[in-house]
């Protein structure tokens, strides 16, 4: 282990199982303290002698700032008079003449929220049909796979296909039914026929895929299975129980940097009876990382089956800022 006095990003990342955006916003603010309880020295950062204490005043003195603000937001929104003079007030110009332009002055809303029903039905569309790219990776965490012995780059016959997700988690697409159906636990058949819809109309795989597997679960052991059988059925492709669980794990949305992502899925999958060197369709319910598609299309290519599509019904990522 390294001396934890002197340590890089990606060994804190090994550590903490913070995001990598989240340990740099730190390291900056302690780096600016006077004096500085660590500094930087080359791609590693150092702790000094000076012990790091919390300022907890200046931290309840901005959080009662932002409480402020914010209850002189909800006061504005609930505020019946003129919204200009309302905001006069709070910037210490008591001048109370009416604007005569605000939703308070006029007595009605300013824009005109009247929605076309056509314009309203082709956003739904729209919606439905914005599905989105799982972009393959290819880089793995240093030391993370002991088991699986993944390093370095995938080679590209390990690496799994450009994918598909059909909504974003809770969106006014399909996403509100995904969440719904999860939390109810099943999939229903419009999903099926949108999945279907998408790859066969706008996606079609090139080559296309022969047959379909799918992630496995132990806590779920129904609900993704029963949504790709029925997927199989209506492409008209064998469904194959290809790919399982031989290892409990941490659930992957909790693993917040890509080591611990790829740690948390070493030694967990194995795969059984591919169709030898035929392409086929990966499925899972929710993309976050995508690690755990990315894991499971490597181990089917090492036994043998073809390319590997990855789809999904909906993607809960969310980057870091």
């Amino acid at each position: 282990m390294e001396n934890s006095d002197s340590l890089s990003i990606r060994s804190m990342e090994e550590q903490t199982n913070l995001r990598h955006g989240q340990i740099e916003k730190v390291l900056k603010l302690l780096s600016v303290e006077s004096p500085a309880p660590v500094i930087k020295d080359g791609s590693r950062w150092v702790r000094t002698p000076v012990p790091y204490k919390m300022d907890h005043a200046r931290i309840t003195h901005l959080t009662g700032q932002r409480v402020q603000e914010w209850q002189e937001v909800k006061k504005y929104l609930d505020n019946t008079n003129c919204k200009m003079t309302f905001l006069r007030r709070a910037l210490d110009d008591l001048d109370p003449t009416p604007c005569g332009k605000c939703s308070s002055c006029l007595g009605q809303p300013v824009i005109n929220i009247s929605v076309d029903p056509t314009l309203a039905h082709r956003a739904g569309t729209f919606l439905k049909h914005a599905e989105m790219v799982i972009t393959p990776k290819a880089q793995v965490a240093a030391n993370a796979f002991l088991d699986y012995g993944f390093r370095g780059n995938l080679p590209q016959k390990l690496r799994a296909q450009e994918g598909r997700v059909l909504s974003r988690w809770g969106d006014a697409g399909w996403g509100k039914m995904v969440a719904n159906n999860k939390h109810a636990g099943r999939f229903s058949d419009e999903l099926v026929e949108a999945i279907a819809e998408m790859i066969q109309q706008r996606w079609q795989p090139n080559p296309a895929p022969q047959w379909v597997c799918c992630v496995p679960s132990r806590y779920h052991s129904e609900l993704v299975p029963g949504f790709a059988q029925r997927l199989a059925d209506r492409l008209g492709l064998p469904f194959v129980d290809a790919v399982s669980k031989i290892k409990d794990n941490q659930p992957q949305k909790g693993q917040q940097n890509r080591f611990h992502q790829c740690r948390n899925l070493d030694g967990v999958f194995a795969v059984t009876q591919p169709y030898e060197g035929q392409a086929v369709l990966l499925v899972d319910d929710i993309v976050d990382s995508g690690w755990t598609l990315t894991v499971i299309a490597a181990l089917l290519q090492q036994a043998g089956s073809g390319l590997v599509y990855p789809i999904a019904l909906a993607s809960s990522s969310v980057k870091d800022s």
